[in-house]
């Protein structure tokens, strides 16, 4: 009976290290962020990891990048307080995402600047029948009252006049189109550094410029960075699959597997001569 118990209780042990162990993320590729983990890694298989360059992995800098793959079964859940119940659950047909959480963070008059160098493997493939990728966002945190709005921005692969874009949109900087950062195809195969400076302003007093490989491609002066009543928020790096409904109602087997390589994702407070002026 002894000998019983000291095997289930080390069961019970290695069963939840290995849930923390999944949960947790030490990726030496992100630099600045207080935390990182798993976004919704509850009943779902872990498919980011850390790669090197040794083994014929793409890197942009250093000897590693981080490799992250979403199956179209990749739903995941949230776990509740008492630990028995599941929240966040994404409904099955609908959305699929793999994701590293960097922590939440308070944004509101702050100044701050992200980095990231994204790689689009070769096999690579849009979706089709009106779905999105989403490809890093700062998400609300939606403590305040009022505040709804998912994101702040994020940048998603998505169909633009016919084609295939890799794109920047914020609903609270808002514009006409978004800010194109290059055509899929076009990025497939090589590295893209971006860089996002930020002025988080709930009024139109904010800023925010995009840097693509260390050139500007946009400018927006004057805008609103929060969204309404939101005052922090967190990054999550990964992919974010949704409106996916169309690939379950016709042919859900068709729905295939994407891939992208990360590297060099920074977070950090701007220097004193990238400060913007009269702020």
């Amino acid at each position: 009976m002894k000998n019983i118990l000291i095997i289930l209780f080390t069961f019970l042990l290695l069963s939840g290290q290995s849930f923390s162990d999944n949960h947790k993320t030490n990726f030496k590729d992100i630099k600045g962020y207080k935390k990182q983990f798993l976004s919704l890694s509850y009943k779902k298989t872990n498919r980011i990891k850390e790669v090197k360059k040794s083994d014929g992995f793409p890197v942009y800098e250093g000897g590693t990048s981080i490799q992250v793959t979403v199956n179209r079964e990749d739903a995941g859940c949230g776990k509740g307080k008492t630990q028995k119940l599941q929240i966040g659950c994404d409904g099955k047909g609908n959305r699929s995402r793999q994701e590293v959480h960097l922590g939440e963070m308070k944004l509101k008059n702050k100044e701050h600047i992200y980095e990231y160098a994204i790689y689009f493997d070769e096999s690579y493939k849009s979706l089709e029948k009106g779905a999105v990728v989403v490809i890093g966002q700062m998400h609300a945190d939606n403590k305040a009252k009022g505040c709804h709005n998912c994101c702040h921005f994020w940048a998603q692969d998505t169909k633009y006049k016919g084609e295939n874009y890799y794109t920047w949109v914020s609903k609270a900087a808002y514009s006409s189109d978004p800010v194109i950062i290059g055509k899929i195809d076009d990025l497939k195969g090589k590295w893209t550094h971006l860089k996002f400076h930020v002025l988080w302003k709930q009024d139109e007093t904010g800023r925010f410029i995009i840097y693509k490989n260390n050139t500007i491609i946009a400018d927006l002066k004057n805008v609103k960075t929060l969204a309404d009543t939101c005052t922090g928020g967190y990054m999550k790096f990964g992919i974010y699959r949704h409106r996916t409904i169309g690939y379950w109602n016709s042919d859900w087997e068709s729905l295939h597997d994407q891939r992208i390589y990360l590297d060099s994702i920074v977070f950090r407070k701007p220097k004193k001569t990238e400060k913007f002026k009269n702020n």
